[in-house]
């Protein structure tokens, strides 16, 4: 397993993730909301030889939000993990893994350069120093 790759890709996908959980937060408060009315609505009459179309749909909304439940606290443990990472880094480094992976923009190489007041070649072993503490913060790998 090549570690600085899979950081690399935990950077990028960072701000997704972060919308990601926003969603299905929001997801699941919806569900919880229909789950609430359909529990309010009653049938009169049994229905013989299996469930009602009632009885389906708080089902299907059970196993929905037990579904995006678990993807949510799977999304919250890879920002967590992600989060303990950067924690690991001063402000330059993190600004120079944000302009590089989470937030990168058009010329960030010239861009980031100008910001820090730093020539190409510092900026590229910053971001090597910053990608190897990262890494090692967030895996625990010590030989990279």
């Amino acid at each position: 397993m090549n570690f600085q790759q899979e950081a690399i890709q935990d950077l990028k996908t960072y701000p997704q993730r972060l919308k990601a959980r926003d969603n299905l937060r929001e997801r699941i408060f919806i569900l919880n909301e229909r789950y609430i009315s359909l529990r309010g609505v009653s049938t009169s009459e049994p229905v013989k030889g299996g469930m009602s179309r009632q009885e389906e749909k708080m089902l299907d909304n059970i196993a929905e939000r037990e579904r995006l439940g678990f993807s949510l606290k799977v999304v919250e443990a890879l920002i967590e993990l992600t989060e303990k990472g950067l924690v690991a880094l001063d402000q330059k480094e993190r600004r120079v893994l944000d302009g590089f992976y989470i937030n990168p923009i058009d010329n960030h190489v010239v861009k980031l350069c100008e910001e820090l007041n730093i020539e190409k070649s510092s900026l590229y072993r910053l971001k090597d120093t910053a990608l190897k503490k990262f890494t090692r913060s967030e895996y625990g790998i010590v030989e990279l």
